[in-house]
């Protein structure tokens, strides 16, 4: 990837690479989740409770919640790396670039001194990129349109069991995705 955000750079002088959000706090809910799978041998309270440790307090049911409060009362790593997840998620409410840069390094900072290395794994690979997290404060910009067309493409993909050329996945995909209009009247 060096090598395209070299070209980027070099021939879009003006451009600023941007991280999705969606991206950036995938690294960390995956490692809630590599600290909740490794905790689990010795925690018997996170048994069944994946989703729930990689949901955002506010789309828990109340069943959900009651089980998360327990597990969060535990104080498990688990929990902890939740609370790590849901603190990073306060960068998107700073208002400039450099308020976004000072808490992003107290974070980091908290993060790089616990005892989660799946944690400090993520935290690395965010430091790694900063500059294009921090380009997200104050844009709008996503590509959460791009991530439903793939997600279409893939769904026509199996549904088809496969297509035997590019040709029948272009025409399927214009299709089904090209609001088409079979019965217009001529």
């Amino acid at each position: 990837m060096g090598g395209l955000h070299e070209s980027i750079k070099k021939n879009c002088v003006n451009a600023q690479l941007v991280h999705d959000k969606f991206h950036v706090v995938k690294y960390l809910t995956q490692a809630i989740d590599d600290t909740r799978k490794k905790e689990a041998r010795q925690e018997p309270i996170l048994k069944r409770s994946k989703f729930i440790m990689l949901k955002r307090l506010d789309t828990m049911t109340e069943k959900q919640r009651a089980k998360f409060e327990l597990i969060n009362q535990s104080n498990t790593l688990t929990a902890k790396a939740w609370r790590m997840r849901e603190n990073f998620l306060e960068i998107y409410l700073c208002k400039t670039v450099q308020e976004a840069e000072s808490f992003f390094e107290r974070w980091y900072l908290n993060v790089v001194h616990s005892n989660l290395p799946a944690m400090k794994k993520a935290a690395k690979t965010i430091n790694r990129h900063l500059e294009g997290v921090v380009h997200q404060i104050g844009n709008d910009i996503s590509n959460a349109r791009a991530e439903q067309t793939n997600s279409k493409i893939a769904k026509l993909q199996r549904m088809a069991q496969g297509y035997t050329n590019f040709r029948n996945l272009r025409a399927a995909i214009l299709f089904f995705n090209g609001k088409l209009d079979l019965f217009s009247p001529d």
